[in-house]
Formats: C-alpha cells, sequence, structure tokens
C-alpha cells in the first residue's frame, strides 16, 4: 500500500507517527505538507518519506494530491495526529480484502496530548461519541481507484469526510468502521486547539448541508443533539466536562452560521428549497423547547400562561397583519423582471403598517374584554413588547417568504438560528438579573425577533439585486395588498386555529392550564411549518416556470412535495415525542400530564401535509375562492365547539377536536389533489400573475 499523511505544523506529532508506519513497511510513504513554518519537512524527509507541498489548498486538496501521487492500489490516508500500533496495517488489510470493502477506517482510541483539561475533554467526548461508527477519513485504507473516481471535494476546508461518504453510501459503494483494529488518536491540550475542532465540524456541516439538503439537512440538528447526550452522560459520570460542552455548541453554531452566510447566491432547487424551509422551522422547535422549559422552571404557571397568551396574541397579530402579502410574495416576485427590487421594500412596508394597525385593534378589544390575556396591557413593558414583537416578527415572517420566492430558504435557516439563540440568551438574562415577569417572554420574543430582521436586511444588501429602499412610497406599498387580500382568507383560515386555540384555553379554563397547553402547542406549531414549506416551495416553483423535465407534470409535483412532506414530518413527529416525554415530567406534574396531548397531535399534523399541499396548488393556479372555503369549513370546525369541549374534555377534548378537523380536511383536499393531478400541465393562473418591467411605477401588479 501506499501511505499518505497531510500534516501542516505536525511538528510535534509528525515523527512518531512516521516511526509507527514505517516500521510495517507500507510500499511508500508521502507526506503532503500544508505550508508548514516549522520542522514537520524536515522531520519527514529523515525518515524517508516522499515530500510534496500543497500549497495551502488545504485537507481535501492534500489528500487528493497524494492519491493521485501514490502508486500502490491500496492508500491508507493516516493523519499525522495518529499513532499505528505494530501490525494493524497488515491486519486491516486482511480484513479489508475479506470484506470487500472499497473504504475501512480503523476504530479510533482517542487520547490527550497532555494532562490539561481541554485535551482530556475532547477525547472523552470522542470515546463516548456515537460518531466513531461513522466512517471517516483520519485513518482509513480505500482503494486508490475509488478514491480517484468518487475523491474528496476540494472546495470544503473541513467536514469532507462527512460529504464524501455521503457520496460513497449513494454511489454503492462498501464502506466502514473495523471493530477490531484499532490506532491511537491524539488531541492537543489547548482551548484553541478545541475551538478549532469545534468550528471546523460547523462549518463542514454547513457546507454539507448545502450541498445535500435532502440528505443531510437534518445536521443542523447533529450540534444540538451531541450536546444533550454529552450532558447527560458527563452528568452521570465525569461533571467536569460540562464546560467542554457549552463552548463545543456555541462554536458549532457560530460557526455553522457564518458559513451559510458565505455560501454562493445562486437559487437551490424545489426539493432544496423546501428542505431547507423545513430545517428553518424545525430547529426553533429545540430551541423553543429550551426557552419555554427555562421559563417554565423559573415562572409561576399563572404568570407564564398569560405570557403564553400574549405571544400568541402577537403570532395572531402577525398573520393577520399579513394580510395574504407574504403567500402572494411567493408567486409575485419570481415573475418580477427587476427580480423584486421595488416589490421587496414594498411589501416590508405593507406588512409593517398592516400588523401595527392589527395590533392596536387587538390591543383595544381584548382590553375591553378584560379577563384573559385583555389583563395584560395593564403593564406598560408588556405593551410596548408585544407592539415590537408584532412589527419585528411580521417582517422577519415576510422576510422569510422573500427568501423562499428567491429559492434561498437556506438563509430563513440561519435567521432562525440566529433569533432562537437570541430569545433564548435575553430570557436567560432576565430571569438570572431576578426579572421575572412574564413580560421578559415578550422582550425575549421581541428581542429575538429583532435579530433576524436585522440579519435578513443584511442578507439582501448582499444580493445582486439589492432592494431599492430609496424609492418606496406608500402608493407602490399599497399596491401590494391588492394581490395579498387575494390570499389573505385563505392563509387566515389556515393559520389562525393555531392562534385562537390557546386563547380559547386561557378563557375557558384557566392560565395555568394554557401554559400547559402552549408548551405542548407550539412544539406541535414549529412541526406544522414543515408540511407548510413543501406548499410554499411547491408554489414558488410552479409560479417560477421551472423548466425541470422530471416535474413538468402536475402529478410529478404533488407527488414530490407529498413524498417530501411526509418524510420530514414523520421524522419531527417522532423528535417530538420522544423530546416530550423526556422533558415535560421534568416541568412538574401539571405539565407532566400534558404529554398525552402529543400521540394525538402528532397524526393530525401528518394530515396537514396533503393539506398543505393542496392549498400550495390552489394558491398557484388561481383556485383561491375552493381553497378558502375548505380552509374556512376546517377553522370553523376545530374552533367553534372548543370552548365547550375544553371545559367538559379538557385539554385532551380540545386535541381531539382539532385532529378531528384535519382529518376531514385532508379527506376533501386528497381528493381534490388527484383530480388536479390528471390534467396533463400545471401552470399558474396567468390573470393573477403578470411579469412587470421593473420600473417604478410598474414594479408591483396593481391590485
Amino acid at each position: 500500500m501506499s501511505v499518505v499523511i497531510p500534516a501542516r505544523n505536525a511538528a510535534n506529532w509528525l515523527g512518531e507517527c512516521l516511526k509507527s508506519v514505517f516500521d510495517q513497511n507500507p510500499r511508500e510513504v508521502i507526506v503532503i505538507d500544508g505550508c508548514s513554518n516549522d520542522s514537520t519537512v524536515q522531520i519527514a524527509r529523515s525518515y524517508g518519506a516522499r515530500v510534496i507541498s500543497d500549497k495551502g489548498q488545504g485537507l481535501p486538496a492534500a489528500r487528493m494530491l497524494g492519491a493521485r501521487a501514490a502508486h500502490a492500489d491500496l492508500v491508507a490516508l493516516i493523519d499525522a495526529d495518529v499513532v499505528v500500533p505494530a501490525g494493524v496495517l497488515a491486519d486491516l488489510v486482511e480484513e479489508f480484502k475479506a470484506g470487500g470493502f472499497d473504504g475501512l477506517q480503523f476504530g479510533l482510541v482517542s487520547e490527550p496530548d497532555g494532562a490539561g483539561y481541554w485535551g482530556a475533554a475532547l477525547a472523552w467526548h470522542h470515546n463516548h461519541s456515537r460518531v466513531r461508527s461513522w466512517f471517516g477519513v483520519s485513518a482509513t485504507l480505500m482503494r486508490r481507484s475509488v478514491l480517484l473516481e468518487a475523491g474528496f471535494d476540494e472546495s470544503f476546508r473541513s467536514g469532507e469526510d462527512i460529504e464524501l461518504r455521503i457520496r460513497l453510501e449513494d454511489g454503492g459503494y462498501r464502506i466502514g468502521v473495523s471493530p477490531t483494529t484499532f490506532v491511537r488518536h491524539r488531541f492537543a491540550d489547548t482551548f484553541g486547539y478545541a475551538r478549532d475542532q469545534w468550528l471546523q465540524d460547523g462549518a463542514g456541516l454547513a457546507r454539507t448541508m448545502c450541498k445535500h439538503p435532502g440528505r443531510a439537512w437534518w445536521l443542523v440538528l447533529l450540534p444540538l443533539l451531541a450536546t444533550a447526550r454529552g450532558v447527560l452522560l458527563s452528568l452521570a459520570t465525569a461533571p467536569r466536562y460540562l464546560p467542554y460542552w457549552a463552548g463545543f455548541l456555541v462554536y458549532n453554531y457560530g460557526a455553522f452560521g457564518s458559513t451559510l452566510l458565505r455560501l454562493p447566491k445562486q437559487g437551490l432547487s424545489l426539493g432544496g428549497n423546501a428542505v431547507w424551509l423545513a430545517a428553518a422551522r424545525i430547529t426553533p422547535m429545540a430551541a423553543g423547547l429550551v426557552f419555554w422549559a427555562l421559563a417554565a422552571l423559573m415562572i409561576p404557571p399563572d404568570r407564564l400562561g398569560l405570557a403564553s397568551a400574549v405571544v400568541s396574541a402577537t403570532m395572531l397579530t402577525v398573520q393577520l397583519g399579513m394580510l395574504g402579502v407574504g403567500p402572494a410574495t411567493l408567486t409575485l416576485l419570481p415573475a418580477q423582471s427587476d427580480q423584486g427590487r421595488n416589490l421587496i421594500p414594498a411589501s416590508v412596508a405593507a406588512v409593517s403598517f398592516s400588523s401595527l394597525l392589527t395590533g392596536a385593534g387587538l390591543v383595544v378589544v381584548t382590553y375591553f374584554l378584560g379577563s384573559g390575556v385583555g389583563t395584560a396591557w395593564k403593564d406598560p413593558v408588556m405593551s410596548a413588547g408585544f407592539f415590537a414583537a408584532a412589527l419585528l416578527a411580521s417582517v422577519a415572517y415576510q422576510l422569510d417568504h422573500i427568501a423562499v420566492a428567491q429559492a434561498r430558504a437556506d438563509r430563513a435557516l440561519t435567521r432562525s438560528l440566529i433569533q432562537a439563540v437570541c430569545q433564548l440568551v435575553t430570557l436567560a438574562a432576565c430571569l438570572f438579573a431576578g426579572y421575572r415577569a412574564p413580560a421578559a417572554i415578550v422582550v425575549a420574543v421581541a428581542l429575538g425577533a429583532l435579530a433576524s430582521v436585522l440579519l435578513g436586511l443584511h442578507q439582501l444588501r448582499r444580493t445582486e439585486t439589492t432592494p431599492d429602499w430609496a424609492q418606496l412610497s406608500w402608493r407602490e406599498a399599497a399596491k401590494v395588498w391588492g394581490p395579498g387580500l387575494r390570499q389573505h382568507a385563505l392563509m387566515l383560515a389556515d393559520r389562525a386555529p393555531g392562534y385562537v386555540l390557546p386563547l380559547v384555553v386561557a378563557a375557558a379554563l384557566n392560565t395555568s392550564a394554557a401554559a400547559a397547553w402552549y408548551l405542548v402547542w407550539m412544539l406541535a406549531s414549529a412541526i406544522f411549518f414543515v408540511p407548510q414549506s413543501a406548499g410554499y416551495s411547491l408554489q414558488t416553483a410552479i409560479a417560477a416556470d421551472t423548466s425541470d423535465s422530471r416535474f413538468s407534470s402536475r402529478a410529478g409535483l404533488i407527488r414530490r412535495a407529498l413524498k417530501m412532506s411526509l418524510l420530514l414530518t414523520a421524522f419531527a413527529g417522532v423528535l417530538l415525542l420522544a423530546a416530550g416525554s423526556l422533558l415535560l415530567p421534568l416541568l412538574g406534574s401539571g405539565y407532566a400530564s400534558a404529554w398525552v396531548l402529543l400521540p394525538v397531535l402528532v397524526p393530525a399534523l401528518m394530515l396537514t401535509c396533503v393539506t398543505q399541499v393542496y392549498y400550495g396548488v390552489c394558491r398557484s393556479a388561481g383556485r383561491l375562492a375552493e381553497s378558502t372555503v375548505v380552509a374556512i369549513a376546517a377553522f370553523v370546525v376545530s374552533v367553534a365547539p372548543a370552548p365547550a369541549v375544553a371545559q367538559r374534555y379538557g385539554l385532551v377534548g380540545v386535541s381531539v377536536l382539532w385532529l378531528a378537523s384535519q382529518l376531514a380536511t385532508s379527506v376533501v383536499a386528497a381528493a381534490r389533489l388527484h383530480r388536479f393531478s390528471q390534467e396533463h400541465r400545471l401552470a399558474p393562473a396567468k390573470h393573477k400573475v403578470e411579469r412587470t418591467s421593473g420600473s417604478r411605477a410598474h414594479g408591483v401588479p396593481a391590485p
């Protein structure tokens, strides 16, 4: 075999690595130097290794350079921080041949290179991680022909092993990790080294997700899941490593977010756009769980119930105040010849004004009603927080629609991450500073939305079609409401039950019951965005008049959207059931009993997959009257009996009522989709969408 060792400033480790390799008599040893400024090159030559410079192109390029220079049919990729015990190279070759492998990694036994904290924490993490069973390339034997054919993506600077594994699996190659043949894997013992590992992990995950959204979208959850598992293991066996996990989570997601901001500007495919938007909706579920769990632990249930009612009122204000502008944007923006330079500012101004007006109306109505959320407006901080949250959340929501319409839902994911982190940090700061009023939750929601808006505006400035904010006028903003109002009834009837039901529970039962309901309902609502994402992406693809021959028929588009929606929603539902069963009992008996609602809500969410695809087809094909009637009927069935059902059967009755309404609606939607799919061609209603010249006077289609 040929042994390829990429090395950069590895003088401390390279000698021991080379000695362990040369002792086993490989055909050749090639060291790929990454422009080292220490004695790495001299050490390599002193052992007789062939040295080639990669000219600073990075680790994936170094490995490919070594593979191309190798002469043997088998190539062992060995990192400089690995020590190969005597005889194990031959053992791995035998295992490789016996199993018919194309790639086989050594088992890794990690150890710190020192007696300090960070090296020990890194080694403990890797020795207890499930990632040990994943095929990687730090100490791996591969067929040279496979390596040259599949190869590393040399545009990656980190995470290239996960990306390569995806392509090898898709290509049908046989790969694995040896359960019997092990090497020593060392970690430097400094915080800087640990931080570099975390940053590389986060950046690699982001790039892999961008390149393989259908296969790798779930990697956005990996640092969070790894942290949760690591914290639990640390609490049980090694509490001293808890600070390590805080750094791991922060730096992973920091690199993840910053890498997404630097990704290429081209649009995503139909599937990629839907997957990214779904990830943008699923991700806040985990952060929201931590957010409300922290609030539930620190704030009494009755006061928490009041805060949850105000947050529900905020979200209801967003839906009412959008006036259909968001869904209309999905159809209007792809048709703009000026790429939306005038439409984008007009739509943002329109939702800003209408959300403030709607919020004022809601405050007046609920204030005079007195009970429930009406009592919150006596607190000036709560009132100010409500208006700020309503305005900023409306703008953030519209920026999401703009990102989807531009086929760049990955930007929505980045903003969702930033928003979730900002909300959590703000709430934690308020609570630990001693400010435990319900207004702390509303203020946290407002500041999270502010962070999302600021990042969204920055993303727009970086596009090739920067919006023309200087030409904004109320005349242009008013024009957006025309197309929006035609879709508003559908959107409102579709979304309103999610925001009305918490208010119904608070009024029909009590604020403590509302707190338990809202915690569970908030998680279910996060999953609801997944099927909605499939419907929105389908609508955008139709409006963009995609030329992809695979999806030129109505049936092909519908099947793809349904399949994607059902798979993602099922996965998210399983996560919801698992998370709820673990967390809710920790918050107290009042919250623990609410877990029984989840097995009712998750099947209902699966049914919405059919309904949301149906709505997406209707919005793009001009069947708004029909779909609006269906949505209104579903709203009436789920909300009208809710007060009486809540008083008699409690929260379980409300959940069953919602499930029944979703079942009835999905049956109608499935029947209509079947009929739609029989038509030969799916095209947007041309009388609803017109391509415009992009001038200031005609930047938005007239109402």
